[in-house]
């Protein structure tokens, strides 16, 4: 057989290999064409976001050796998150032989009251699922203590920066849904040709995830296929982490735990919802910009740190979670469920293709230029093959495109598929370090990986010595993380929502006349609300429920107050004093009073009322109207004394605080207090 022949043989051999592995990703991104408008329809409306009474909502996250970012992490999540302090509680896996993270930890805890430390019982590092399995049932003692009940569990890794609306969608979809996922996009720096090959490998994440999260796992979830879960940004509702009983929730030896938990829960018939949603939002240049409600996160930036996770990745899913058989083998899958096993699986042949490909690719590109023995003559079987397979690239690199350009722009899109221009750079990078991932994934499936390297050479040392040592440790898969590092905080205000973001997301002015007051108010050095307020844009009720997102302070909804008893005050404080801050004491805490406040208090209200009973004030918004009948009513001796409600009882006992009462108030118009306290999980639901 002459070279020539062997030559084209490869070639033939190669490029079929290449159509068998991708013509049937052309074939779905076909079918998403057609899927994708249905799935658009199906979009929510964030206006109704605060319909649904916010429930009590747990959110756990595993730490190994964080102590450079957790503490930045949680901070920042406390900052941002538009949702009640009091009704989300964040658990944090600690080990306690890492005396840093667990010093941070404790500092947490101390400051932010819904912050809890969980010390696992086994020194790390375990596995991520043994960290979370342990935290759950932490929680569960948890709500015994406090009588309490969370409605769902999301988990989220300790390098994330957490959308602000997250919990709150969560909430409002728990209603419909038992299992969701939120979308995760790596952060990217601004790309320029000056930083390209710094941030190449960044780069390479933020097109697959882009491409994967944007369009991806909406097809799968339209198609009723298997979609995974992401391993953050993931949330369980109570029902299904209940129906687990006394197992583990997630499976404790896998590598990739929330795929394998994902998979487990679309072959008991619950399908991870796939939350691809936006919301309004103007940016700094007063620009309208539709924000996905995404997990944020920054991820290797380096082969060496790329090539690692990415092992554990191909590991766990292609590897460890199911085998071949288990696609046609699993009872209970449609079609399209097993193909969507099928496209993960092939992902630990597909990688391995361009091992050969590119050595191939080069020899084609240099034949063009230097005689050499053509590997894919003119008109050949081989040749029409490359057509196909050439114009499957392109479709492909289209779709990624698009996927690109909808979530971080259109010069991102130049950079990671027009730079250079049929073969890009970022492409052939992020090729490479899949195909270098999938050869160390296969070595440590082989081979095995070594959990204990430190007590296996000390063993070795020893028995070199001749000295008497325990053989070592065995070799098995292990949590092999991943180093994490956070951003800065004048960074991270770009991720927080301001007055003008609530506003649109509420609904209370459009998109033009934001910006238009922005301007407006900018050249009368006014604050947005108040110039919206005078301009006649928004009432003060609205502007004070927006203010209250952004401050993190409770707006009370009621008209009069009376139903917090204001005559219970009315011999502490004086008339006249209150009267002149328009304020109004509303509940009584262990340490001070919480006092409403409209948009018309002198700026030193609380300082005022502070300084003269010497207490503490915790702060809350009402309206001017509001305020004003509740001093009428507090002062008016023909006014019969009212009983406290059920909310405020409880929270005179300290089973429930004052903000939990005051939101139990804010939606005491749509059913009964003890109703309501079952559902957002403040009281246990009665048996029988």
């Amino acid at each position: 057989m002459t070279f020539e022949s062997v030559l084209y043989i490869i070639g033939l051999v190669l490029v079929s290999l290449y159509l068998l592995t991708g013509f049937d990703d052309f074939i779905w991104d076909i079918i998403t064409l057609f899927r994708r408008k249905r799935y658009r329809r199906q979009r929510l409306d964030p206006h109704q976001l605060d319909t649904v009474p916010p429930k009590l909502l747990a959110v756990a996250i595993a730490a190994w050796h964080e102590d450079n970012v957790l503490g930045a992490v949680i901070e920042n999540v406390i900052a941002s998150v538009h949702y009640p302090k009091s009704m989300y509680h964040i658990f944090l896996g600690v080990y306690p032989n890492d005396d840093a993270t667990m010093a941070v930890a404790a500092e947490l805890e101390a400051k932010f009251p819904n912050v809890h430390r969980v010390v696992n019982e086994l020194p790390g590092p375990t596995s991520k699922a043994q960290n979370i399995n342990y935290v759950i049932r932490q929680i569960r003692d948890f709500e015994q203590e406090h009588g309490w009940q969370f409605a769902s569990l999301t988990i989220h890794d300790s390098e994330d920066v957490i959308h602000s609306y997250e919990l709150k969608v969560t909430n409002y979809l728990l209603e419909k849904y038992e299992a969701m996922q939120f979308p995760v996009f790596p952060i990217l720096p601004m790309p320029r040709f000056r930083n390209f090959f710094k941030t190449i490998t960044t780069g390479t994440y933020a097109d697959e995830f882009a491409e994967n999260h944007f369009s991806t796992m909406v097809s799968r979830y339209n198609s009723g296929a298997f979609v995974p879960s992401a391993g953050t940004g993931f949330a369980l509702s109570r029902a299904t982490i209940e129906s687990f009983g006394d197992e583990d929730v997630l499976p404790r030896d896998s590598l990739t735990e929330d795929y394998r938990l994902s998979l487990t829960l679309f072959e008991r018939g619950i399908q991870m919802y796939y939350v691809l949603e936006r919301v309004p939002r103007i940016t700094n240049d007063n620009k309208l910009k539709w924000d996905f409600i995404a997990t944020r996160s920054i991820f290797p930036n380096t082969f060496k740190t790329a090539t690692k996770q990415k092992t554990r990745w191909i590991l766990g899913i292609t590897m460890q979670s199911f085998k071949f058989r288990d696609i046609f083998q699993t009872k209970g899958l449609r079609l399209v469920g097993r193909y969507s096993l099928y496209k993960d699986l092939k992902a630990k042949v597909g990688n391995l293709l361009v091992f050969v490909g590119y050595p191939v690719l080069i020899y084609f590109l240099v034949s063009l230029f230097v005689p050499l023995p053509v590997i894919y003559p003119i008109y050949s079987v081989s040749w029409y093959l490359c057509v196909v397979v050439t114009i499957m690239m392109i479709e492909r690199q289209l779709f990624r495109g698009v996927s690109i350009y909808n979530v971080y722009g259109m010069r991102s899109v130049f950079f990671a598929c027009l730079f250079p221009p049929i073969i890009p750079l970022r492409l052939v990078w992020g090729n490479i370090i899949n195909m270098v991932a999938t050869f160390k994934a296969y070595k440590q499936k082989i081979l095995g990986q070594n959990t204990n390297k430190k007590a296996n050479k000390k063993a070795e040392k020893q028995a070199a010595k001749g000295n008497a040592a325990k053989a070592p440790a065995k070799k098995k898969l292990a949590w092999d993380k991943t180093e994490h590092t956070f951003l800065e905080k004048s960074v991270l205000k770009r991720y927080h929502r301001n007055m003008g973001d609530v506003l649109l997301e509420k609904g209370f002015v459009t998109p033009e006349q934001l910006a238009e007051a922005l301007r407006e108010a900018a050249k009368k050095e006014q604050p947005i609300g108040s110039y919206l307020l005078g301009e006649g844009l928004i009432t003060e009720e609205q502007l004070l429920l927006a203010l209250s997102h952004v401050k993190h302070i409770q707006f009370l909804t009621s008209s009069d107050l009376v139903c917090y008893h204001p005559q219970q005050f009315a011999s502490v404080f004086d008339e006249a004093l209150l009267r002149s801050l328009l304020s109004i004491p509303v509940m009584k805490t262990p340490t001070g009073y919480v006092i409403a406040f409209c948009e018309s208090s002198p700026n030193d209200a609380q300082t005022t009322l502070r300084n003269a009973y010497g207490i503490t004030v915790s702060a809350v918004f009402a309206s001017r109207t509001a305020i004003e009948n509740g001093l009428e009513v507090m002062y008016s001796p023909q006014k019969e004394p009212v009983s406290p409600s059920l909310a405020v009882t409880l929270a005179l006992q300290n089973a429930i605080n004052y903000e939990q009462a005051i939101i139990v108030h804010n939606y005491a118009d749509t059913q009964e207090e003890e109703t309501l306290l079952q559902y957002m999980g403040l009281q246990p639901h009665k048996k029988g």
